[in-house]
């Protein structure tokens, strides 16, 4: 488990940086999946992820900076993914096999163009949880809209909080070896992965979709400084 981002936001040797994305959690009261307020996936299954063309950024920067000519929910957050080492070759084989154009993901996973300063996590976020995640023709998919999620509970004994993320690696690990056991999901390769969050809400050239303006921050924020 990744007890926490160290100074300077260089990402845990055992782990590798997929990317950063834009994402506003789900309400989710569906049968077959678990009961959340506020649900949060990297996945394009079950969360909106901004910009609709394009959504995947190698850094901070880049992903703040897509954002600000968008209309955003006020719950819209900055989040990074990280793949633990020994399970990046299968999200980059499904990549491949795919032909999709991913260049953002196959820069940090596979190492081509993205140099050490891209594979750093900027200051200021913190480990969210670990979801399971798998790659089929450009769409990420999770195993929670795989019909997985009551059977998970049931032979492995795992659950997953509020946010709809398991709680630490070795759940995660334990459920992407089970599901890639099975031949009734989708046909891909099963990773574990933890999500990164940045609880600040995002400036955008528009008013955030709300009823009730945010707060300001009284020390300003993170992403002011870097834009």
């Amino acid at each position: 488990m990744i007890e926490g981002l160290p100074s300077g936001g260089d990402v845990p040797s055992e782990t590798l940086l997929a990317g950063y994305f834009v994402a506003a959690p789900e309400q989710v009261r569906f049968s077959g999946l678990p009961s959340a307020e506020q649900l949060t996936s990297a996945s394009d299954c079950l969360t909106d992820r901004f910009p609709d063309d394009g959504c995947w950024f190698g850094t901070a920067r880049e992903a703040l900076a897509a954002c600000l000519p968008l209309q955003l929910p006020v719950d819209a957050r900055l989040f990074a993914l990280l793949v633990p080492s020994e399970h990046v070759g299968g999200f980059v084989a499904d990549i491949r096999a795919a032909g999709t154009d991913e260049p953002v993901l196959l820069a940090h996973l596979d190492g081509q163009g993205a140099d050490e300063a891209a594979r750093e996590v900027a200051d200021g976020g913190r480990e969210l949880g670990w979801e399971v995640l798998g790659y089929d023709c450009g769409l990420l998919h999770t195993w929670l809209c795989n019909d997985l999620y009551e059977e998970g509970r049931l032979h492995l004994g795992v659950d997953t909080d509020e946010r709809g993320l398991l709680p630490d690696r070795q759940a995660a690990v334990r459920v992407a070896a089970w599901a890639n056991s099975r031949e009734d999901t989708k046909p891909v390769t099963w990773f574990p992965a933890a999500l990164i969050e940045w609880d600040t809400p995002i400036e955008s050239g528009l008013a955030p979709v709300t009823t009730e303006a945010p707060a300001p921050s009284a020390h300003g924020s993170w992403w002011g400084r870097i834009l």
